[in-house]
């Protein structure tokens, strides 16, 4: 008997709230759906993160014909402010520890112009001394990734272009180029010791506006 009176008392409940419904004009129907969706949604806290910017990639190709067949990637996104560069690249010189990495400003991999930072000391940070290396194996493969700082977020760093070297850097500043567009040495330089540009590409971000 419990169970039946449970049973009558269950139907006559929602023959109640099915009349009421009906009861309702469209619009105010409507207006219920409307309200329950809205309080079935998650709202975002205060302390929700801001939406990234999508990351750059540069496609490698080779400058010069030194390494002819050099290819690969090199990319840059930003994580909480920090810049990260992730690498991977084949054909390269092997067994290169102390090969650099360096971010330059420009018009294209053929008209380059000087390294691309603005740091608060006036230093480089694109060396091996300050970490910006990319390490290869015996079949010059290489892929990794690193932080780094050269003083300019998301936006300015936009379209400038990866350039590759191909032997050890010894933390001496390269000059501008002169008039004639060849990179010249510092005071007391000794050219067989100048690492050399070997591959070059542009940062493009994902919606591949420069």
């Amino acid at each position: 008997m419990k169970v039946l009176s449970f049973i009558l008392l269950l139907s006559t409940i929602i023959m109640s709230v099915s009349s009421i419904t009906a009861d309702m004009s469209p619009s105010e129907q409507e207006n219920k759906r409307k309200l329950s969706n809205k309080s079935g949604k998650k709202k975002k806290g205060k302390g929700s993160k801001k939406e990234e910017d999508p990351p750059m990639e540069a496609a490698i190709a080779p400058l010069g014909d030194d390494y002819e067949d050099l290819g690969g990637w090199v990319s840059i996104e930003y994580k909480d402010d920090d810049m990260i560069i992730d690498y991977s690249i084949k054909d390269g010189p092997k067994r290169c520890d102390k090969c650099k990495l360096v971010l330059y400003d420009g018009k294209s991999c053929d008209d380059l112009g000087d390294p691309f930072f603005d740091t608060e000391d006036g230093e480089n940070p694109f060396t091996v001394g300050k970490g910006s290396a990319y390490i290869t194996n015996k079949k010059g493969r290489a892929a990794g990734h690193y932080k780094i700082d050269n003083g300019y977020k998301y936006k300015k760093n936009k379209c400038k272009f990866v350039v590759l070297f191909d032997k050890k850097d010894d933390d001496r500043r390269l000059s501008s180029r002169s008039g004639d567009g060849k990179r010249q040495l510092g005071k007391g330089s000794k050219k067989d010791s100048k690492p050399k540009e070997i591959g070059c590409g542009q940062l493009v971000p994902e919606d591949g506006e420069c």
